[in-house]
């Protein structure tokens, strides 16, 4: 029997810290105890390096982006041999065979079923999440997450359309088509998903953002840095018609994604709509989240 797990990518925007060293151990036991068992396990890990806060990152140390993430990415992919693990493979996003053709083709994936439009926006963003927040998300006028106000911006962006999947994706979380465990997660993201998704920025104006994976058939814009990272867990296995030799039809969906809870909305509210959107496979089986751990069985 086949087993897919994979950790979430990491941003390279400075060297790893224990956080990551955790989880990469955790997903690891994992991988060897499926394949003690016998199944035949693919285990994916890698670095997501794209995003307003990596090229800040690398004009503050006064690198070229590409260098700098070329830099920061090896420190990730050396944790393999400090730590003895045993990922099958490491994918980066700014790849521009591997991660790039899937990524773009699933974003015609989106615009084809209408699910992608184009408006101006304004809104706070918070750099250290890459993520615009509502004043609901904040604590005295700050993220909670990064102890930082948010900036104000005002940009013309492609949206996706979340909030036309807001009861299906409620719904199968209640009917545990995607499981969270334990019920305090499961409820936390039903009650986000319950006061009303919003539809999502998903990209950035290429004047402001010159780094990041190009919007197909639109020069003018880059992806947001979510909608590019996310695709890596179906890029990495040949998610694209441009390479002949996919793993794709084999591997997916996912037996298990291994990731913090810092992230979990996007995974369990962006990604299940983008999958949806896509007609494509939930991740399988239960979402399990524990120390800062999250997993889809």
């Amino acid at each position: 029997m086949k087993f897919y797990i994979t950790t979430a990518i990491d941003y390279v925007n400075a060297p790893p810290h224990i956080g990551h060293a955790l989880e990469k151990i955790q997903a690891d036991v994992l991988a060897r105890y499926h394949r003690v068992k016998g199944d035949d396990v693919f285990f994916l890990t890698g670095a997501d390096e794209h995003g307003l806060k990596i090229f800040r990152a690398a004009e503050t140390a006064g690198q070229n982006t590409q260098a700098f993430v070329d830099a920061n990415s090896e420190h990730f992919k050396r944790l393999k041999e400090i730590l003895n693990l045993s990922w099958d493979d490491f994918i980066r996003t700014s790849d521009q065979t591997r991660h790039w053709p899937g990524a773009q083709e699933l974003w015609l994936k989106l615009l084809a079923g209408g699910d992608l439009y184009k408006k101006k926006y304004q809104g706070l963003y918070c750099v250290g999440c890459e993520s615009f927040k509502t004043e609901r998300d904040l604590v005295n006028g700050k993220c909670p997450d990064h102890n930082q106000a948010p900036e104000k911006m005002e940009q013309e962006n492609w949206f996706f359309k979340l909030a036309k999947y807001q009861k299906e994706i409620e719904s199968k979380i209640k009917n545990n088509e995607l499981k969270i465990i334990p019920e305090s997660r499961r409820n936390e993201i039903l009650s986000f998903i319950e006061s009303g998704l919003e539809d999502v920025s998903f990209s950035r104006p290429k004047k402001d953002l010159p780094w990041g994976v190009p919007v197909p058939n639109d020069p003018d814009q880059t992806m947001y840095v979510w909608c590019d990272a996310l695709a890596n867990y179906l890029t990495a296995i040949g998610y694209s018609s441009k390479i002949q030799d996919s793993r794709f039809k084999t591997l997916w969906p996912a037996d298990l994604h291994v990731i913090g809870k810092d992230i979990l909305r996007f995974h369990a509210a962006i990604w299940p709509g983008m999958l949806i959107s896509a007609g494509l496979p939930l991740p399988k089986g239960c979402l399990y989240l524990k120390l800062f751990l999250f997993m889809v069985l």
